[in-house]
Order: structure tokens, then sequence, then C-alpha cells
């Protein structure tokens, strides 16, 4: 990936280079985001805040504070009425598990180690869905498997599934409890009060803050703006080492103003 980037975009890819991976890579984030990347939080933010981005500073922070408020009991409600009705793990994983246990019955296992849990899936080819098999070594006292789907999103791939069923294990086991509707409740439980009317407000002094103006966005005062305008080969003024031609005569080191030749 780094080579293609390197090809495309020299400059680009020492940028990304200077980033630790573990800070933009899924592939060595260590299973830490559970398969998010920063794409897919941003999108998820997005989502929520559609439609407040060309408003004011101001106008997006008080938009996002009651669009979370409303959002979050919501959620809350929604998780605590699954877990009044008997369920324990969220409907995503559950979809994947069930989806991953029709496909040990195209793939061999073998155990090496029975103590340590140590086993050797095979998967067969499968043309037809695109699938192309392998060995993969799946450690379920470690819970690594070589695909890397069971490290990276802590949930059992169809790989571990065929080793549970080897040796008649619950695979839900091996799900990381951050899938359990019970943590997500006691995310969602939390409430944003509400806010006071503006009048009712405590006063607040000033003199507590500064105000420092950037300098680079300020307006030149004297003299003419500077042109932002990408100049072309076609365009009549030409600028050659830093010099401007003259307006009259084209010569170079004067303008028309400052031209020696301007009573003539």
């Amino acid at each position: 990936m780094l080579a293609v980037l390197r090809s495309v975009n020299e400059e680009g890819a020492d940028y990304l280079c200077n980033i630790p991976f573990e800070q933009w890579t899924q592939a060595y984030e260590g299973g830490l985001r559970y398969g998010h990347m920063t794409s897919n939080l941003a999108e998820c933010i997005n989502s929520v805040l559609k439609g407040t981005c060309h408003l004011p500073i101001t106008s997006v922070v008080r938009e996002t504070y009651f669009r979370l408020a409303a959002l979050f009991p919501k959620q809350a409600a929604s998780y605590k009425g699954q877990i009044q009705g008997g369920r324990v793990w969220c409907a995503k994983v559950l979809q994947e598990i069930n989806k991953a246990k029709a496909r040990p019955n195209t793939m061999h296992t073998v155990c090496h180690d029975r103590d340590n849990l140590w086993f050797r899936v095979t998967e067969f080819d499968r043309p037809h869905e695109g699938i192309i098999g392998g060995q993969y070594r799946v450690h379920l006292r470690n819970r690594t498997c070589d695909c890397e789907r069971f490290d990276a999103l802590r949930y059992p791939c169809a790989h571990v599934i065929a080793a549970c069923q080897n040796l008649r294990l619950d695979p839900m086991s091996y799900v990381d409890e951050v899938y359990k509707l019970e943590t997500m409740y006691n995310v969602w439980k939390h409430v944003f009060p509400p806010i006071l009317d503006k009048r009712n407000w405590p006063p607040v002094s000033l003199a507590l803050f500064k105000l420092l103006l950037d300098r680079k966005l300020c307006r030149k005062t004297k003299g003419r703006p500077y042109s932002t305008r990408i100049r072309t080969n076609i365009d009549i003024r030409e600028i050659t080492n830093n010099q401007k031609l003259c307006g009259w005569y084209r010569n170079r080191g004067h303008t028309s103003r400052s031209c020696p030749n301007q009573n003539s």
C-alpha cells in the first residue's frame, strides 16, 4: 500500500510514514478499535450532525449538544428493552456469527494441543464464492487466528467457530464483553441535562478572555491587494525572474509609472 502511495504522491507518502502505523492503519492497531477506522467514526459523526456544517461555530456547538441529548435516551431505551427481553449480545455480532457457522462444514480441523487449545484449520477452495482456501492456525487460549479477523474484531471468525465445534466449545464465550447489550446500555444511559435560558446564565467577566488576531488573515491596509489568481502563458502581464514588465514598452526592471520613456 505504501508503495502505491509513494508512486502516486511522494510527499504524501513521506507524511504518512512519519505517523505511527498503529494510529491510522487497521493492520497495526492491535485490535484496540474493534475494526473501526477513522473514516468510519467520522461518517458516524457526520450522520448525526447532518446539515450543521454551514452553521456558525456557536450554532454547531449548540446543535451538537441538543442532538446528542435527544439521541442518548433513545438509544438507551432501545438497549434496555432488549436486555429486559432476555437478549445478551448485540444483533450485529449474532448475525456475523450465524453467518460464519455455515462455513465450518467446508473446513477440516485438527487439534494439535488440547490443553493449550491449538488448532490447524484447513479451508477448501470455493471458486464460485471467490474464496481461496488455505491453512490457518487458531489459538483459542490467546484468542488469535492467522486470518486476523478474530484479533481485530474480538469475536469468533469462521476458523475459530470450526475449532470450537471440534471440542464442542461455546463460541460465544470468545466474544468480547464490549459487544454485550449491558455494556452498550452503560454507554448510552448517560444524560445531557437541559441548559438554562441565556437570560439566566451567571455573569462572566470579559476580562478573563483575551482575543488575539491572526495577522495572516488580515487584509492589506496599504497598496493594492495581492492577486491570488493562477497566471498562465496567455496572460498579457508577465512576471519573469520576479521583475515586473513596463506597461508601455514591455521592458523589464520598471513599471509604467516609473518608465523613463513615458514622456515620449
